[in-house]
């Protein structure tokens, strides 16, 4: 078995900086330069690439093709590790550097490898929340506008948008008719009551971990696992950090559902709540308690969800 060597690639919009082995450079952000990388890498590459709003996703799309393993990172952690470490500096080739660093040093798994589905998947359903998104915008603003142009603007905007939405939705349902995998997964998450299908479809896409995941691993993901803040005698208050917005804005919804319709996470909250904890701390460990109960479905097909 070969040995792991970790490669840094820094991300921008035009270029891909890259370093490790003894190796570094530079290559355009695009096919013809992202085989080019790839190229170059010795055998047992693993490559370390942060999230990057999207500008990753050639390479990382490619790489996976070519086999070659790679962890998509959070780019707060390389930060704070290369501050770490000293390297106050910023350049593409020093964050190149410090991204295979951050490799060898913390040894991140690397990602599971989507099928051609889930990537449409995962697509369409970024696509629908953003379009959700800027649905609520506007419906904030038009209560503001009184200019009979603009609210007639307005109106025409919330048309399409609504059109693009149920357009999206059908995408994603033919998804699903298509892909059994995919339909099973999603028709187990919605036996849990407050859990719609969008938010099954949702959980689905973007948390493809979900049903291999630990206790603690799920609530990290998600962003719902509560970090300490003691020093000595201090007892500060734990707070929540990182994970998946897009994720955790879904089951944030689903968790507001499901304390009215569902008995045990109601039962859940209103003890929270006798026990003056406040609404958003009750709230987020709602979401905490069904993020997890969602992985056990998916882990444990014998489970059966409490009702």
């Amino acid at each position: 078995m070969s040995e792991k060597i970790y490669f840094g690639v820094d991300v921008c919009k035009e270029s891909l900086a890259f370093c490790g082995a003894g190796v570094a450079g530079q290559v355009a952000n695009n096919a013809p330069g992202v085989r080019r990388l790839l190229a170059r890498l010795p055998k047992g590459a693993h490559l370390i690439i942060e999230a990057s709003g999207g500008y990753e996703r050639e390479l990382v799309r490619v790489a996976q093709q070519s086999a070659v393993q790679l962890s998509v990172v959070n780019p707060r952690q390389v930060r704070d590790f290369a501050r770490g470490v000293g390297r106050l500096a910023k350049t593409d080739p020093i964050d190149a550097e410090m991204l295979a660093r951050f490799g060898a040093e913390v040894n991140p798994p690397p990602d599971a490898v989507p099928t051609a589905a889930e990537v449409v998947l995962q697509e369409l359903v970024s696509a629908r929340q953003q379009l959700v998104e800027e649905r609520t915008v506007l419906l904030q603003q038009k209560a503001q506008h009184l200019n009979s142009i603009v609210r007639r603007l307005d109106c025409a905007r919330l048309k399409l948008l609504q059109r693009q939405i149920a357009q999206l939705e059908l995408a994603i349902g033919s998804i699903l008719e298509e892909q059994s995998a995919l339909k099973q997964k999603v028709e187990r998450l919605q036996q849990v009551k407050g859990v719609g299908l969008i938010t099954a479809v949702t959980c689905v896409a973007l948390c493809p971990e979900l049903g291999s995941l630990s206790r603690g691993q799920t609530a990290a993901l998600v962003g719902v696992a509560p970090y300490n803040d003691d020093s000595g005698a201090r007892k500060g208050w734990r707070h929540i950090a990182g994970g998946r917005p897009k994720l955790r804005r879904a089951l944030y919804m689903a968790a507001i559902s499901a304390i009215r319709s569902n008995p045990v996470l109601r039962r859940f909250y209103q003890q929270l709540r006798q026990r003056n904890k406040p609404p958003k701390i009750a709230l987020v460990a709602v979401i905490r308690k069904l993020a997890i109960l969602l992985n056990q479905l998916l882990r444990n097909p014998s489970f059966l969800p409490a009702s």
